[in-house]
């Protein structure tokens, strides 16, 4: 992990990074299912929050671009027709 920049407030203090690594699985993906290791490179930025009070971590909270990610490994954002009113904004099958 690369920390790009943090700030110190009273309360909360915010970091950004860069992590990056390889995927050697197993991930969550948001369904529930699982994709197991593909071996492939990612690099992920992300920002962290943390909260502090009597000398104890409150909250500790993770955001990080999970397209970014998904994309990186393979996968595809794939709309269906379900997602737009009578598949509105999409090409017509063989367009």
């Amino acid at each position: 992990m690369t920390v790009w920049h943090t700030v110190h407030c009273a309360d909360p203090a915010v970091t950004e990074w860069m992590l990056t690594g390889t995927h050697n699985g197993p991930l969550m993906l948001p369904g529930g299912g699982v994709l197991d290791g593909t071996g492939r490179p990612v690099a992920v930025r992300g920002t962290s929050t943390c909260s502090v009070g009597n000398d104890k971590i409150i909250t500790h909270r993770i955001y990080y671009d999970q397209l970014e990610l998904y994309s990186q490994l393979g996968g595809e954002l794939v709309f269906d027709d379900r997602s737009s009113p009578a598949g509105e904004g999409r090409p017509a099958p063989g367009d």
